[in-house]
């Protein structure tokens, strides 16, 4: 049974360890983040519950991204301080088969803490003027780039090609591609051979809708290409399904340039079966890939 919850409140940006980050992102585009308060909103719940996540102003989102969010990159972040007695950080991943582990003390304080906590943080030492009580438009290139969470996970721009993971901070992809579900874990200092805990799922949708079901990880099989065909300008590619959830067609035409891969066909509905999804394009070569979401 689903117990349905709401997290609604009124915030200013007062950032500080413990808080939840919830940052969008695409090349070319101002970042947009919201602190949507204490992690303990997230841990702790009983498995299965989930809860419809609404203490975020999606005009703020919308009105630099435009009304459909799609293709625009989702992350959520959070830390704990490095004095705390139980020290611990929480990061969304975007890849249904990573399975992050814990970091030893040093590592996780200079990767995670040191990261998570600037981001937060930034905002308020360089006074960037606000959008609204909980949220920040930063413009990555901009007056107030230093603040942003581009230019911080990358350290002044260095890492910018290893971005999708925190700066190049995490073996994982932190971000997921708007719409679709990705993975919440919780990440401590102990042994690097010891998997991190997964806390349960966020799910957001073209609308900016999101959600976040508590409990633990469910592993699918990802679905495989089976063939590409081309006829004319229109690209034909088949795969494979499981029982459940939905699958969409997502495609580069650079992917060593590219930090996202845009849906351009979907969704249908896995049963089990094969199934093949088009997409009309005049490029002379590109590559694709099939996301599933719930």
């Amino acid at each position: 049974m689903l117990a349905a919850l709401s997290v609604t409140s009124a915030r200013a940006w007062n950032y500080t360890n413990g808080d939840v980050l919830l940052i969008f992102r695409l090349s070319g585009f101002n970042d947009v983040e919201y602190d949507l308060g204490n992690i303990s909103q997230f841990t702790g719940l009983p498995s299965g519950s989930t809860i419809n996540v609404t203490d975020w102003d999606p005009g703020i989102v919308t009105g630099v991204f435009g009304s459909d969010l799609t293709g625009v990159s989702v992350i959520v972040a959070s830390t704990t301080a490095d004095t705390n007695a139980s020290p611990s950080s929480w990061l969304s991943s975007g890849d249904p088969t990573a399975v992050p582990h814990d970091n030893s003390f040093p590592t996780w304080r200079n990767n995670l803490y040191s990261t998570i906590s600037a981001v937060g943080s930034r905002p308020l030492t360089y006074l960037v003027p606000s959008n609204s009580p909980a949220s920040y438009s930063i413009d990555p290139s901009g007056t107030y780039r230093l603040a942003s969470y581009d230019y911080t996970v990358t350290g002044g721009g260095v890492n910018a090609g290893a971005i999708q993971e925190l700066g190049g901070n995490v073996s994982f992809n932190v971000e997921q591609t708007i719409p679709g579900s990705f993975g919440f874990w919780q990440i401590a200092p102990g042994s690097s051979t010891q998997s991190a805990t997964y806390v349960g799922t966020f799910t957001i949708d073209a609308n900016g809708n999101l959600s976040f079901t508590a409990g633990s990880l469910v592993v699918v099989t990802p679905p495989t290409i089976l063939s590409i065909g081309r006829t004319g300008t229109v690209n034909t590619v088949s795969f494979t399904t499981v029982n459940g959830g939905n699958y969409w067609l997502t495609y580069s035409n650079a992917p060593g340039n590219s930090t996202n891969w845009p849906i351009v066909s979907g969704p249908v509905a896995g049963d089990g079966s094969n199934h093949s999804l088009n997409h009309t394009t005049a490029d002379a070569s590109g590559f694709y890939r099939v996301v599933r979401t719930p």
